[in-house]
């Protein structure tokens, strides 16, 4: 498999190839996960966990993008044991690790993860045309494309362009490991004051709705005066000044109900559903295909709101845990999140019945049926 940023960097995407990938090795198989070395302390190699990680040197850096063509000479090297070569896009190097797969005669596959967007500025409008057709090129010529929904295949414009081969498979979604917490310790050890409890879990970026949400927590505090909000995710590293601007003195008042937890480690995200309401996913474009944390918070118990964006509303729609609200309308998802919170008992499904729509077993079955595929291909 080959991705631009693994673990312990923290993303959706680099946490699907990690459950991915171990999930695939405890089936039998040998994985080597294919990545670049974006920070210093990281190792070059390592194995774990039945996963095999080969880190590349960085050369440069523009912006977030790395280029690294000790890549391409770690993949000629990788590809001469490989099976079947997994690229996982957004990825920069599509394009020439592509070409290096069909050269060796191994047979690749496309899983696309969402939406490629860089920030303003030229440098980076250059950045996202040429990665975007590094990644067109890979789409072209693989063996099969997946995506996580067909709603979000069918809605999304690389995708719909090939409908010959793009098909889909639920992400991996594991069990959380259950909290060691009861609702009122995790609300002190995360300094929750007052209730209900609205949970927003992700980067503090534009692009994932955080001024629309805040926005609509000071319309929700119109009825509901003493609820809290509980934003996890990196609060040291705010991109965009708007968003913290907007934070900065909202953290700075106790009593606005809102906290900021930082970084939480995986094991301990389930403390954050013991202490939890409802899970707000307001993001306002296609960087977001799916977000695989609503599925996490289901399996908690933990009902979701999320935007009516293309495969973000699924989880919603299958389980019928939640309620979808109209993107970036915060009024409407202030309304949404009073309607979950007036009527809990509609929204509560078993855990038993979230995981009898999002089976690892299936997912895994489904990818080996894609491999199969392009190996007789």
């Amino acid at each position: 498999m080959a991705l631009d940023y693994y673990r312990p960097y923290v993303s959706g995407l680099a946490v699907y190839v990690e459950r991915l990938g171990h999930a695939l090795a405890a089936r039998g198989h040998r994985v080597t996960v294919l990545t670049h070395r974006h920070a210093e302390s990281l190792p070059g190699a390592e194995e774990g966990d039945g996963i095999r990680i080969v880190r590349a040197s960085v050369l440069t850096r523009v912006g977030k993008a790395l280029v690294a063509p000790a890549l391409l000479r770690e993949a000629r090297r990788e590809l001469r044991r490989a099976d079947v070569f997994h690229l996982h896009a957004p990825l920069a190097t599509a394009a020439p690790l592509a070409a290096i797969a069909s050269s060796q005669g191994v047979p690749f596959i496309v899983t696309y993860h969402c939406d490629l967007r860089t920030p303003a500025g030229l440098s980076q409008r250059l950045v996202e045309a040429i990665a975007r057709g590094s990644q067109n090129f890979a789409l072209d010529r693989a063996a099969r494309v997946v995506t996580y929904t067909e709603d979000y295949a069918r809605n999304t414009e690389s995708l719909a362009e090939r409908p010959e081969r793009v098909g889909w498979i639920l992400p991996p979604v594991p069990d959380p490991r259950p909290s060691a917490l009861d609702r009122e310790a995790a609300r002190r050890r995360y300094g929750i004051r007052g209730g209900p409890v609205l949970l927003f879990l992700g980067r503090f970026a534009e692009e994932k709705g955080l001024p629309v949400l805040l926005s609509a927590f000071d319309l929700l505090r119109r009825t509901h005066p003493d609820a809290a909000l509980v934003l996890a995710g990196e609060k040291d590293a705010v991109p965009g000044e708007r968003v913290g601007e907007r934070l900065a003195p909202l953290l700075a008042d106790p009593s606005s109900g809102i906290v900021a937890t930082g970084l939480v480690p995986p094991d301990r995200v389930a403390e954050l559903f013991a202490a939890a309401d409802v899970l707000v996913l307001p993001s306002l474009n296609s960087t977001e295909s799916f977000g695989l944390v609503q599925v996490e918070a289901m399996l908690c118990g933990v009902p979701s709101v999320a935007s009516d964006l293309p495969g973000v509303r699924q989880p919603v729609r299958m389980t019928g845990m939640g309620e979808i609200a109209r993107i970036g309308d915060a009024q409407d998802l202030a309304e949404k999140i009073a309607k979950v919170l007036a009527s809990p008992g509609t929204y509560r499904r078993s855990r038993e019945q979230v995981r009898a729509v999002f089976s690892i077993d299936r997912t895994c079955a489904e990818y080996e049926a894609v491999y199969e595929t392009a190996l007789r291909a």
